[in-house]
């Protein structure tokens, strides 16, 4: 009968595991890849991408964060929002962390915001159902 070795994980493997996580965390926040947030998500169908941020729901409630990333020859930001039910505010801030555009209680609509360069959209919905597309334009 042969015994089987119980694989344990080094020390030094465990702190270097923790040092990338926290690498890549920290990577993440600053290219602003991703999107973050608490929010609770129903029937959510989303897309981010680098130039454009997209999701249409049943129902959102909470915070989410992304940052949309312009070509240098831009500098206009495109916001289609869809309310059926529900409320959702958009905030736009520059890489400096200055606000550039901030609409609440937002009704179906779409409108362009002129921007200095990559900004961080936040979106607080209460109850939303609906859609929002945001993408950078020429």
């Amino acid at each position: 009968m042969g015994m089987k070795k119980k694989k344990t994980i080094s020390f030094k493997s465990a702190v270097w595991t923790l040092i990338i996580v926290i690498v890549l965390i920290a990577a993440a926040k600053v290219l602003g890849t991703g999107t973050m947030g608490s929010a609770i998500r129903v029937g959510y169908i989303g897309s981010d991408g680098w130039r454009n941020w997209s999701a249409s729901y049943s129902m959102l409630d909470g915070t989410l964060k992304h940052t949309i990333h312009l070509k240098d020859t831009q500098d206009t930001v495109r916001v289609e929002v869809a309310t059926e039910d529900g409320q959702i505010s958009i905030q736009m801030e520059d890489t400096e962390g200055n606000v550039i555009f901030n609409e609440e209680d937002i009704a179906t609509t779409t409108f362009d915001v002129k921007v200095p360069g990559n900004v961080a959209v936040r979106i607080e919905a209460d109850h939303h159902k609906g859609s929002f597309n945001i993408e950078t334009i020429e």
